[in-house]
């Protein structure tokens, strides 16, 4: 290309052919931009003007998602199938297989928690509780009101 991009983020790792056939390439070579307008009509359903109106970084990026997403798909795919044959034939006490897994939420750090709370103590005695006040009106929301307990 005659732009420079890290090839990191261009080069196809998987689905390039390491293998060079030199007489293919002889031959495709006067048809390498209706080979190239071809790909992305088939994968994209880009139109004539939709594929000239794209640089050729655009392609190369263009190219890199696709493979990307190709990857992607095909490792889902295996994960969908390995998962399903293994709960299918599992014994039964054990437990089944999950295809996606939560992210867990990172617990909080006790330490952060207590200073954090002795900084909002410190600004409350020393500015009083307005500050909570600014806090609901920059953000567009009501300050919530607590009921009264009704002495009886």
């Amino acid at each position: 290309m005659s732009f420079f991009l890290p090839s990191r983020l261009v080069d196809l790792e998987y689905l390039s052919d390491d293998e060079v056939d030199d007489q293919y390439e002889k031959i495709a070579e006067p048809y390498l931009e209706d080979i190239d307008f071809a790909f992305f009509v088939v994968n994209f359903g880009y139109t004539k003007k939709d594929y000239e109106s794209l640089t050729k970084r655009e392609k190369a990026f263009i190219y890199k998602a696709w493979e990307n997403k190709v990857v992607s798909d095909s490792y889902n795919t295996y994960n969908a199938c390995f998962t399903a044959f293994y709960n299918a034939n599992r014994k039964k006490n054990k437990r089944a297989l999950k295809l996606w897994k939560k992210k867990r939420v990172a617990k909080a750090d006790r330490e952060t928690i207590h200073k954090n709370i002795i900084v909002a103590k410190e600004v409350d005695r020393k500015e009083g509780k307005t500050w909570v006040d600014i806090v609901y009106e920059r953000n567009g929301l009501k300050k919530p009101h607590r009921k009264e307990a009704i002495d009886g």
